[in-house]
């Protein structure tokens, strides 16, 4: 008879989670070029690690081109500057454009490969395993958890809105709906934390 398979120690999630945090505080106080390179060959080494053990390799990837339409966000502003010649390139925007891009790719390639396979209720658990309080691992556990909940509301509303015939497009009319739906969210999201409160009080929890 085969023997039940053992579950997995509660330190390594923390210890992902240390390495994840630590990681992040070393590359924010890097300023060379050339160690913040050595920290993206790094975090490239752990992603490709999470990619090869992960059942879902795209949404990694999906997660880190978000990241990276960000960087190209950046570039689109920060390297330009108007001066009296017109627009032109500016050597300390271009240098602030590389090392940001360099230090948030380093991070996103660090918190991705080491936090791979954690949903939000093992993070909050990982972190009050850490020192966090006990109480603010809970609302870290429900913020995350009800952050997605919203997206599934925005997700709902968007598909309604396209079934109406609704097409976003550069006028005062998608402007209107744009912001109906931001009002609608957050009436969602007060009644949402209303009925959890409640439901929170009833279990005993108190603040």
């Amino acid at each position: 008879m085969n023997a039940l398979p053992m579950p997995a120690s509660p330190r390594w999630p923390r210890l992902r989670l240390a390495a994840a945090v630590g990681a992040n505080l070393a590359i924010s106080m890097l300023s060379s070029h050339a160690w913040l390179l050595a920290a993206v060959a790094c975090g490239a080494t752990v992603m490709a690690a999470a990619l090869w053990r992960s059942s879902d390799r795209w949404r990694l990837l999906r997660r880190l081109l978000a990241v990276n339409g960000f960087v190209a966000l950046l570039w689109l502003s920060l390297p330009w500057q108007l001066g009296a010649d017109g627009i032109t390139v500016s050597a300390a925007g271009r240098e602030l454009a590389l090392q940001i891009s360099l230090r948030t790719n380093a991070i996103a390639l660090f918190c991705l490969g080491l936090l791979d396979g954690l949903d939000s209720f093992a993070i909050g658990r990982a972190a009050a395993g850490l020192g966090l309080p006990a109480r603010m691992a809970r609302l870290l556990a429900l913020m995350v958890r009800y952050f997605g909940l919203l997206a599934g509301s925005r997700r709902r509303i968007e598909r309604a809105m396209r079934a109406r015939g609704f097409r976003p497009g550069m006028n005062l009319r998608t402007l209107r709906v744009s912001a109906q739906l931001v009002a609608l969210l957050l009436v969602q999201a007060m009644l949402r934390a209303e009925r959890v409160e409640v439901a929170m009080r009833a279990r005993g929890f108190r603040t």
